[in-house]
């Protein structure tokens, strides 16, 4: 069982369907990069790729969301007849996906609820509410 990891950026495109073989074997691409304040001068553009049942995902996905994507890495090698040589595939498999922002901005959170100390305030000075 290969470990699942977690990665927030802000959606750069969604690609087109694809779909492979005989079989029908679906699957699309979502790009991200580093969120919209990333220091780095050299941002990631991370593609992660959505199998099967799991493209149905990207369907209500824009450019500019920021979004949490679930994802494992797949690895596997591949021997060439004709060169004799190994070549070495890896895939960020995007599991699971959620719409953390609108417009790479981070989500309203709500303030938090203050407890109502007027009934305290109102009987014996001495008597602390905590």
């Amino acid at each position: 069982m290969s470990a699942i990891y977690d990665y927030q950026g802000v959606v750069e495109a969604v690609l087109p369907l694809q779909t492979v073989g005989a079989n029908g074997f679906k699957k699309r691409d979502l790009i991200l990069t580093d969120d919209v304040d990333s220091m780095s001068r050299y941002p990631n553009h991370l593609p992660f790729t959505f199998k099967q049942d799991k493209v149905s995902l990207l369907d209500k996905v824009t450019k500019g969301q920021r979004v949490k994507v679930r994802f494992a890495i797949d690895g596997r090698i591949w021997h060439s007849p004709k060169t004799d040589q190994d070549m070495y595939f890896k895939d960020l498999v995007g599991l699971q996906l959620e719409v953390v922002g609108e417009n790479g901005a981070e989500p309203e959170m709500p303030e938090p609820a203050m407890p109502d100390m007027s009934s305290a305030a109102a009987g014996d000075p001495d008597d602390l509410p905590f």
